[in-house]
């Protein structure tokens, strides 16, 4: 492995049992990602620069070892960074799980030692204008170059999740649901997908976007509902809030 490559580290969780259900993880955070979601929760790391050697990552890993099972790469996106493959055979040869929190934006880095992913669908992938909104296009933030479109933003994320599903990896889909923003039938319904989806409470309070910071919060009941409703077009539904953690609808 080469000491002079790089990645854009944002910080780390030594032990988390709330980013792998089941699983006690390390939980790594990267800077940068091609969108800005408004809604953004983790929105400090969408930019700026922490880059550092792989080996320092790898420190940070090695450390949590003797109390987790797996690693997770989160951010940002952390496919953005090329030493993730790096990275994840790192963690492999330690006899670690390894899961990624990804959009979804990059399908070509979507199978490579890899066990579990998090995808995030944000919006129906058959509505490109629709999910450009969620994705922040119109804050006028987004990297609106030609290869990050909401067109093709759509088909790289439908992409990602044929390519997992293609190859046998555990894979899960979520979509984070805010109040007046996203949430009613059309918008979260992903149809004829035999995968787990989870849709997860939104926290307005730590948005991106000043003006979503104060909308009230999505309770239990009112997205146990909307589980329901996601329930009439997939077998697999969770609902992920602060009151109760997560629950099979």
């Amino acid at each position: 492995m080469g000491t002079a490559m790089r990645v854009n580290y944002a910080g780390i969780v030594p032990l988390s049992t709330l980013d792998w259900t089941g699983r006690s993880a390390v939980t790594i955070f990267f800077r940068g990602c091609p969108l800005h979601c408004p809604y953004c929760q983790n929105h400090p790391y969408l930019e700026g620069t922490g880059l550092v050697e792989l080996e320092f990552v790898e420190e940070k890993i090695k450390s949590s070892k003797p109390f987790v099972s797996a690693v997770v790469f989160s951010g940002g996106e952390p496919l953005m960074q090329a030493g993730i493959v790096d990275l994840a055979e790192f963690a492999k040869n330690l006899g670690l799980s390894v899961g990624i929190h990804t959009n979804g934006c990059y399908p070509e880095r979507a199978a490579e030692l890899i066990d579990k992913f998090f995808i995030d669908v944000k919006a129906p992938l058959d509505d490109p204008e629709l999910y450009g909104k969620v994705a922040g296009y119109e804050s006028g933030e987004t990297d609106i170059s030609p290869s990050r479109t909401p067109e093709k933003i759509t088909a790289a994320v439908a992409k990602t999740i044929k390519t997992a599903d293609a190859s046998g990896l555990e894979f899960e889909l979520r979509t984070t649901v805010f109040r007046d923003f996203i949430g009613d039938e059309e918008e979260i319904s992903l149809k004829n997908k035999d995968v787990t989806y989870v849709l997860q409470q939104g926290i307005p309070e730590h948005s991106l976007q000043e003006n979503l910071r104060d909308i009230r919060v999505l309770g239990r009941e009112e997205l146990f509902e909307l589980g329901k409703i996601a329930k009439s077009h997939l077998k697999k539904v969770r609902i992920r809030t602060k009151e109760e953690g997560e629950e099979v609808v």
